[in-house]
């Protein structure tokens, strides 16, 4: 069984203390990768992470597991918006703490979600060193919660969270618990099951152009530009981004109609000429399975550390 070594630190202090586990142990690393999982994790997400923390030390990167306010049980009453304030919080505590040259960010599941939140609207100074994201599993929740039984249940909660919602009342929470254990505001499930909710960001039935205001942000030129209508603040000065977007090709909250190939090439053509797509043939959501999922995604996490800090970048034509 592979084991974590680590420190843990507090990042923020008040009026919650939150906190992070950085690997490895008394590193050297100036070079930082951000890891997210998705809704029920904390840390270790995936069974893979070992392996990618690794990977990231090898290449001289260290990597930084955040818990934030959403971990766990903490999602159904939270929001994209409090996700991305408390991780550019963690990436601003490395980046006075530490000596910090660049960063990049790794989000599995809703992780993704995060990730191009994250690189629309966190402060420039953490947008500004963000070399490379990588975006593994990047669902649709409204396609997964499709495939769940009793539709009409799910369309009556619907109905029930978008009411609350209507009548200024977001925080309330929906009379069923998600899951059968998490209690659930109507704001956050309007954002994951409404149709262009703030969590709505990958869902095939989106068209390219819909596509492209998601995602427009999401290379060096829509940073550099502030393509898309997500994005707050252009970056001229961006030094250069390389995105991968990781889908798995038997990822079980996909559905069958969905063709996961054409979707991944849909969304890097959406984000720009710096982001590329990788389909893991056979691989499930959270690459348990098969046997050579983790190492295929790790081994790809790794070319993309090495491309985004070879050389400075100037234009997309460089990628």
């Amino acid at each position: 069984m592979l084991a974590l070594e680590g420190s843990l630190f507090r990042y923020k202090f008040s009026p919650g203390a939150l906190q992070a586990f950085e690997s490895p142990v008394n590193h050297g690393h100036k070079r930082f990768v951000i890891y997210m999982g998705g809704l029920t994790d904390g840390l270790l997400a995936c069974s893979y992470v070992e392996k990618l923390a690794a990977a990231c030390d090898e290449k001289g990167w260290a990597l930084v597991q955040p818990l934030i306010s959403s971990a766990y049980a903490g999602y159904g009453c939270g929001s994209l918006d409090r996700d991305v304030a408390e991780i550019a919080e963690c990436m601003s505590y490395l980046d006075s703490t530490r000596t910090v040259s660049d960063l990049a960010f790794v989000g599995h599941s809703t992780g993704c979600q995060q990730a191009v939140h994250l690189m629309a609207t966190a402060p420039a100074p953490v947008r500004q060193k963000i070399r490379a994201v990588v975006l593994q599993a990047p669902v649709s929740d409204r396609e997964a919660w499709s495939l769940e039984d009793d539709e009409k249940g799910r369309h009556r909660l619907l109905a029930e969270a978008q009411g609350l919602v209507d009548a200024g009342r977001p925080s309330a929470l929906l009379s069923e618990l998600h899951y059968g254990f998490v209690p659930m505001s109507a704001s956050r499930y309007v954002s994951l099951f409404a149709r262009g909710g703030a969590d709505d960001l990958f869902s095939s039935d989106f068209s390219d152009d819909e596509l492209a205001s998601l995602l427009g942000h999401m290379s060096t030129r829509g940073q550099r530009e502030g393509l898309g209508r997500l994005v707050r603040e252009p970056l001229p000065s961006h030094p250069g981004v390389r995105v991968l977007f990781a889908l798995s090709g038997a990822d079980e909250y996909v559905p069958p109609s969905v063709d996961c190939k054409g979707l991944s090439e849909r969304f890097a053509k959406a984000a720009g000429d710096s982001a590329k797509a990788l389909v893991i043939e056979g691989a499930n959501h959270n690459l348990q399975t098969p046997d050579n999922a983790a190492d295929t995604f790790v081994s790809a996490v790794g070319k993309l550390l090495d491309e985004a800090i070879d050389r400075v970048f100037s234009t997309d034509a460089d990628f």
